[in-house]
C-alpha cells in the first residue's frame, strides 16, 4: 500500500482500530477537525501531532507518512489489553516508585527531555527523506 496517501493510511488503520474520528481525536490529543483534514489529505500532521496520532493508531510515524512495507502495523490491540503493562513497563514503574520524590521529578524531566530530542531528531530525518525523494 506504499503508493496509498497518507490520507488513505491514517483512514485505514482509524478503520482497522475500529474507531470514529472522534475517537482518534481524543485518542491523539487533537480537533475532530484535525483528523478530517488529515484523511481528506488538506493537511498532514506534523511533529508531536504526527507521534500522538501514531500512537493512537498503533503504528509508526514513519509508515503513516511513507507507507513503507516494512514498517506496515501489525494487528490493533484490544482496548482491554492496552492497559496491560509489559515486564519492563512494571519494573520501570517499579523503580519509579522506590524513588525519592525529588529523584522521580529529575528521572520524568530527563526522559522529557530525551523524548524531544527523539522527536527533533525524527523531524530533521523526516526533512531530509523527504528533501531526497523530491530530487
Amino acid at each position: 500500500m506504499a503508493t496509498s496517501t497518507i490520507g488513505q493510511r491514517i483512514l485505514q488503520r482509524r478503520k482497522e482500530n475500529k474507531m470514529t474520528q472522534r475517537g482518534l481525536a481524543q485518542a491523539a490529543g487533537v480537533s475532530y477537525a484535525s483528523i478530517s483534514l488529515w484523511e481528506s489529505d488538506k493537511t498532514e500532521p506534523k511533529g508531536k501531532n504526527l507521534h500522538s496520532l501514531a500512537e493512537g493508531l498503533q503504528c509508526s510515524p514513519t509508515w503513516l507518512l511513507f507507507g513503507d512495507e516494512d514498517q506496515t502495523p501489525g494487528e490493533p490491540i484490544p482496548e482491554e489489553k492496552k492497559l496491560l503493562l509489559s515486564e519492563d513497563e512494571e519494573e520501570l514503574l517499579k523503580l519509579y516508585r522506590a524513588l525519592p520524590e525529588s529523584e522521580q521529578s529529575a528521572h520524568i524531566n530527563s526522559l522529557r527531555a530525551r523524548v524531544d530530542n527523539f522527536n527533533n531528531l525524527f523531524e530533521e530525518l523526516l526533512k531530509a527523506r523527504k528533501r531526497n525523494q523530491l530530487k
